[in-house]
């Protein structure tokens, strides 16, 4: 039983995962679950609120495991690109077995007022299972969608943190065989905090709490359908070795220091189907370069090299991820 890579990187940095899976042998049996946000909470902003959002310091939304609070400003659209790649060797009779999993995603938020945010993502998964020079396994698909709202609830300008929260939906569009989904509506609650000094450090947290009322393995596998449950966190130490104004435009890097850990259960077919659990424990290092445009345009690439901490993690991976921010301009103030 193993959890693969992408669950920790794309899910808990942009609040979806991948399939937890089961292995026998030689052959993988796959079962998935994706997951997305939506939200709920109050409407409106005044004139003050706003002009406290804008002093504010604009900081990356997202570290790589991390989840952020930093909602988007009224009307301000963002889009963010992270794809990510691990594998993890063994060896099966003598001959070495090589398991390569990744993924990529697509996450568009739009800011419907200061303190409220709407999310939509997109994913999709594969792996490759190669022994020796056989290949035993080779999947890509879409994964599961998420549609969401989160509402930041304190800022950091009046409260010692900033703290977002909010109720998410997971959309079934990947499916159980290929191992991208559960095939089943699943809710969720994603909460996420950071703290900034003002000086070379600041740190990020976040939480999320999934459920699939009723995964169905299909007649084949037995009538009986199963409540699956995940639990996801994650925290970032950041540093600030560059923050630099070059005439109207601002250049800054920062430095990641993340942990993450996942618990998720999953169901294995043997030969009817049975819920398992697997835990993931990774520690990923990373770096981001940020260019903050005079007209407010964002651009920011980063990249980090996620380590495994226990068995049933991968053992190395890496992380790419790209940011954009009102690209098509800002209608905001």
């Amino acid at each position: 039983m193993r959890t693969e890579l992408v669950v920790l990187t794309i899910a808990m940095a942009l609040s979806i995962t991948q399939p937890l899976r089961a292995e026998e042998g030689a052959s993988a049996s796959k079962n998935a679950d994706a997951l997305s946000p939506t939200g709920a909470v109050l409407a409106g902003s005044s004139d003050a609120a706003a002009a406290d959002f804008h002093n504010e310091p604009e900081e990356p939304d997202f570290a790589f495991l991390t989840g952020g609070p930093y909602t988007q400003r009224k009307t301000s659209p963002q889009f963010i690109f992270p794809s990510a790649w691990g594998r993890r060797t063994s060896r099966m009779g003598g001959v070495p077995l090589r398991d390569s999993t990744f993924g990529a995603l697509l996450r568009a938020e739009y800011g419907l007022t200061d303190r409220w945010e709407m999310d939509v993502i997109f994913s999709a998964s594969g792996e490759q299972i190669n022994q020796g020079q056989q290949r035993l396994a080779s999947t890509f698909a879409l994964s599961d969608s998420v549609v969401g709202v989160r509402y930041r609830l304190l800022r950091e300008s009046t409260a010692p943190i900033t703290l977002t929260m909010g109720p998410q939906l997971i959309i079934p569009t990947g499916s159980l065989p290929s191992g991208t989904g559960n095939s089943a509506m699943g809710y969720a609650w994603d909460i996420a905090a950071a703290k900034d000094w003002g000086g070379p450090v600041f740190v990020y947290a976040s939480g999320n709490y999934r459920y699939f009322p009723s995964v169905n393995p299909g007649m084949a596998y037995g009538p009986q359908h199963f409540p699956l449950h995940d639990v996801f966190g994650a925290a970032a130490l950041v540093f600030r070795p560059l923050e630099r104004d070059s005439g109207p435009n601002h250049h800054d890097m920062h430095i990641f220091l993340e942990y993450g850990v996942a618990r998720q259960e999953g169901l294995e077919f043997v030969p009817t189907a049975q819920k398992m659990s697997a835990t993931t424990s990774l520690f990923a290092p990373g770096i981001r370069y940020g260019f903050l445009s005079a007209r407010s345009k964002l651009l920011e690439i980063g990249v980090s090299f996620p380590i495994g901490l226990n068995q049933s993690s991968p053992r190395g991976g890496i992380i790419v991820q790209f940011q954009i921010e009102n690209l098509f301009g800002y209608k905001g103030d």
